[in-house]
């Protein structure tokens, strides 16, 4: 399992209003901290297609990926084309949402799909975990500003 100690300290931070924006605070309230490592830590070890069983789990997985979704905006810099990538196709697949297929001469939002296509059938737990991971690992490699 990955260790998200930098974004759960965001998380605290943001709980407790210590710093970001009062959106980002907002995000961050209501969020049980022990319950969303554990279901991080359930799903990481789960398949791409299982559910999670436990409701309160998969609520606070999908409050954390919401938070996560907010957060992103806090850093200090912004991420590469390919960092951006990775957060936009687990988006989609946290959300539900489908990709129409581009044309043959849009090479980037081929790219895009091409990715989208590899994961869209995952569970939306497994997406909310692992676009957790990835704003966990931007958090590391940027920091995150202040306010």
């Amino acid at each position: 399992m990955a260790d998200i100690t930098p974004f759960i300290t965001v998380l605290e931070a943001a709980q407790k209003k210590e710093k970001f924006t009062p959106e980002v605070q907002a995000a961050a309230e209501g969020i049980n901290i022990e319950v969303l490592k554990s279901a991080f830590a359930n799903v990481s070890e789960q398949g791409e297609f299982e559910k999670l069983d436990d409701a309160a789990e998969a609520e606070a997985l999908q409050k954390g990926f919401e938070f996560a979704a907010k957060a992103v905006m806090m850093l200090q810099k912004q991420p590469g084309l390919l960092e951006k990538k990775d957060l936009y196709i687990y988006f989609k697949v946290s959300k539900g949402e489908v990709m129409e297929k581009p044309g043959m001469l849009d090479l980037q939002k081929k790219q895009l799909f091409s990715a989208w296509s590899a994961v869209k059938d995952y569970s939306v737990a497994k997406a909310n975990q692992r676009y957790i991971e990835h704003v966990n690992t931007l958090i590391t490699k940027y920091g995150t500003v202040d306010n």
